[in-house]
This record gives C-alpha cells, sequence and structure tokens, in this order.
C-alpha cells in the first residue's frame, strides 16, 4: 500500500514561535483631536457686573422687567420685542390676534409695576430676619424664576435671575433716626440763644430812643445864617454798573434723572450681555404659560404674591443647580440630600455689584418660623401667542 506523503515539510518550531510572538495589529482608529484638561461647556449663566456699591429695589426690578420681556422673546413666546409689539396697530391684526397682544402688553405693565415695590417688600423682609441695627446691615441676594410652561412642575424651561449685592433697608425707616435727639437739642440750644440775641438787641434799641429824646437841641438848627448842606453827588467810581455778562451754570441733574441714566446705562449692559453670553437662550417652544416666582421668607409681604409651599423642594434643587452653574462658592461646597432638579440645566441672568451679598448662615432648630425662605408665585397671568 503506498505511503502518501505530505506536499510539503511543516514549519519549524522557531518559525511557529516567531508567528506566534509577532503582535496582530488592530484596524486603524479614526483619529480624534486631543481633549485640552480644563475645557468645559459653556456656562448657561450670563453675569452682569453694575460699577455700583449696592443694587436697589428699583433696579432690580427694571432689570428683572427687562429679563422676563427677553425671555419671552427668546423662548419664542411672542412675535416681536415687547417694545415692538406695542408699536404694531391695532388695524392690522386679527381680533383674536390683538386680544392676545392686548392681554400680554397689559399683563407685562402690570408685572413692571410690581416687581419694584416686589423688591422693596424683600428687601424690608431680608432686613427683618436680620433684626440688627440698621448700620449693621448687610447686602444680600434675591432669586426670581421664570419658568416657560403649562405649569410649575411641568416647565420645559427654567430662567433664574440672581440679585447678588440687594441693599436690605426697611421700607419707610430713616437711617438717622439715633441723630433726632441730638438735632432736637441743638435746635433748641440755638432758639435759646436767637432769644437772648433779639431781647439784648430790642434793650439796645430801647436805650437809644430814650437818649434821643432826652438830648438837647443843637444850636445850628436855630441859626438862621448856617449854610445848608452841600448835597454830594455820588462819584463815578460809587456808582453801581451791571455785571458782565457771563454763562449760565450748566443745570445740575436731580436724583430722578441720575436714577434714570442709571436704569438706561443698566438695560443697555443687561441686552449686550445676553446678546455676548457664552450660551444662547434662543429656544423654539411653543406658545404656553409663564410663570414668575420669588424666593422670600414667610415674612414676607406683597398683595401680589401668594406662596407656593408645595414647590419649594424642586424650586430649591433647581437654584443650587443654577448657584452652581455660576460658581458661587457656598452652593458648589454644600451639598444637601435633594437631587437634582428634573428637565433641562437652568440658565439665567447673576447680577451683582462692587458689594455683594451675604449668604444666611444654615437655618437652626430655633430658626422664627418667619424666617423660613420659601417661594413666592405671581398672581397674574402671562401667556405666550405666536400670531399677531
Amino acid at each position: 500500500m503506498p505511503v502518501l506523503a505530505p506536499s510539503s515539510t511543516p514549519p519549524s518550531s522557531a518559525t511557529s514561535r516567531n508567528v506566534e510572538l509577532t503582535p496582530v495589529t488592530a484596524p486603524e482608529a479614526i483619529s480624534q483631536p486631543p481633549v485640552p484638561p480644563d475645557s468645559k461647556p459653556d456656562s448657561t449663566v450670563a453675569r452682569l457686573t453694575l460699577d455700583l456699591d449696592g443694587l436697589s429695589a428699583e433696579i432690580a426690578g427694571e432689570l428683572a422687567t427687562s429679563l422676563v420681556g427677553h425671555v419671552l422673546f427668546l423662548k419664542n413666546q411672542i412675535p416681536f420685542p415687547v417694545a415692538q409689539l406695542a408699536r404694531i396697530p391695532g388695524t392690522k391684526s386679527a381680533p383674536k390676534a390683538l386680544k392676545h397682544r392686548t392681554d400680554l402688553l397689559a399683563a407685562f405693565d402690570t408685572l413692571g409695576s410690581h416687581l419694584i415695590t416686589t423688591f422693596a417688600a424683600l428687601s424690608t423682609a431680608l432686613a427683618l430676619v436680620d433684626g440688627g441695627p440698621v448700620v449693621a446691615r448687610p447686602p444680600r441676594k434675591g432669586y426670581l424664576a421664570v419658568l416657560v410652561g403649562p405649569s410649575v412642575g411641568a416647565a420645559k424651561t427654567k430662567v433664574m435671575y440672581a440679585v447678588d449685592g440687594l441693599v436690605t433697608k426697611v421700607w419707610g425707616e430713616r437711617e438717622d433716626e439715633f441723630e433726632g435727639d441730638d438735632n432736637d437739642d441743638s435746635d433748641s440750644e440755638g432758639e435759646e440763644e436767637d432769644g437772648d440775641i433779639s431781647d439784648s438787641d430790642s434793650s439796645d434799641d430801647d436805650s437809644r430812643r430814650s437818649d434821643d429824646e432826652e438830648a438837647p437841641p443843637s444850636d445850628t438848627e436855630d441859626d438862621p445864617h448856617t449854610p445848608p448842606p452841600d448835597s454830594r453827588s455820588p462819584s463815578p467810581s460809587l456808582q453801581s454798573s451791571p455785571p458782565p455778562s457771563q454763562p449760565a451754570p450748566a443745570p445740575i441733574p436731580t436724583l430722578q434723572e441720575s436714577t434714570q441714566q442709571v436704569l438706561r446705562s443698566a438695560n443697555r449692559q443687561l441686552s449686550h450681555t445676553l446678546a455676548t453670553a457664552e450660551h444662547s437662550m434662543s429656544c423654539e417652544l411653543a406658545p404656553t404659560q409663564i410663570h414668575i416666582l420669588l424666593r422670600a421668607p414667610r415674612r414676607f409681604k406683597h398683595p401680589a404674591w401668594v406662596p407656593r409651599q408645595t414647590t419649594s423642594a424642586g424650586l430649591d434643587a433647581t437654584l443650587r443647580e443654577f448657584r452652581e452653574e455660576a460658581g458661587d462658592v457656598v452652593a458648589a461646597t454644600s451639598r444637601t440630600r435633594a437631587g437634582k432638579s428634573r428637565g433641562a440645566k437652568p440658565e439665567g441672568l447673576w447680577l451683582t455689584c462692587r458689594n455683594p451679598g451675604v449668604d444666611f448662615a444654615e437655618p437652626a432648630e430655633g430658626t422664627p418660623e418667619e424666617d423660613e425662605m420659601i417661594w413666592w408665585s405671581w398672581d397674574g397671568k402671562l401667556a405666550g401667542f405666536a400670531d399677531w
């Protein structure tokens, strides 16, 4: 029987070892640019720093109104900016569109007037939480939320507004009350001195009058040869000459005019900040409801705001994310049990000044209930629309 021989000799052991040790190269992967270690996504919070010592209630309320107007347009809730909506003639709109526009402009105007008094009431409430003297009340932080969605719990987008450096003062309280007694004493002393001076003057007048009555008549009055006194005309140097014409001084701006200038400048800076921010708030959303909420103590009092205790936990989580996104050190280091808020990352504006606000201490067991921070909702109604 014939023996079948292999057609080729088997590979040597050395060759097999070389084959086994040869690394198998994987297919070349698609090259990607290296990611810098310090790179991070753009912040969703725009920062605006005003060159002011503190943020008054008027400035905080005015910029809050402007921010709401920007949000309405950027979130596609109105077809044009608020200022342009007011200039559209009513004859060019359908009756339904005209009603929507009229209702929104009326509600927006009411909100603007409410927000100024709102921050004044918030300033008072925060000042009463301190409970100290007027000179020891530091500036505080105030927060406003603008939620776009069918309800507060189902908001499609959340825009936060921080007032970092809100001046705290009790409305109607004078800061110089402690100086009133000293001023009264000085006034009374001045009145007594004036009385003494007037008494001495009257006595001097009486003595002069009596001396004139007792003085004997002079001989010159009875002498018919006495020439009359020469009538001297005033010298040319003593005659009054009209003062040279001088340019009228520039009028000093009143307090109201200077305040309006500050507000106009702040509004321009706000528009520029939102236009050049890293993150754009522009978003295509269907017209829906707009909810305005404010974080304030329970002692806060304003007829246009209603407490919303049931939504405080969710809004506190949103506020915590917003503060961390803004780089607030206190918010980033303080971790609580509450988790992150649901939905998209909060965005908004962080307004500050030369003297930032001071945070309150963590509430203790003995903290009064009226000092507890809760959320309040504006009782007005803002609804977006598309037709015009």
